[in-house]
């Protein structure tokens, strides 16, 4: 799906911003410290959101009012979202997770039709 719906790279590390069909099941992975990949989304379209750890215990938190559990390595985290405001938002470890936690941000991008 990354590789398909891919419409851009941004940062240093070219983290692909991904476009998925309104209705899509999409896959944000965690891992030493990152969220990948970067979701624009449509406003008022519902996603299956699957959250994995790659590695350690890390927690999802999307910014500034969307608070989820922590993400545990070997599982499959399902949420389904269905974003009513568009704007910029930024994803947070909220659980510790080493040395580099308070770097661990991405973003996720809601836009209107």
């Amino acid at each position: 799906m990354v590789d398909k719906y891919t419409v851009r790279t941004e940062g240093d590390g070219q983290f692909p911003v991904v476009k998925p069909p309104a209705g899509s099941d999409i896959y944000l992975i965690a891992r030493l410290w990152q969220w990948w990949p970067i979701y624009e989304l449509e406003k008022n379209q519902t996603y299956r959101l699957h959250i994995s750890s790659m590695d350690w215990q890390h927690g999802f938190s999307l910014q500034p009012d969307k608070h989820q559990p922590a993400d545990q390595p070997g599982y499959d985290m399902v949420v389904t979202v269905k974003p009513d405001k568009s704007g910029t938002y930024a994803i947070i470890c909220n659980e510790y997770c080493g040395i580099g936690h308070h770097t661990m941000s991405g973003r996720m991008y809601i836009l209107d039709k």
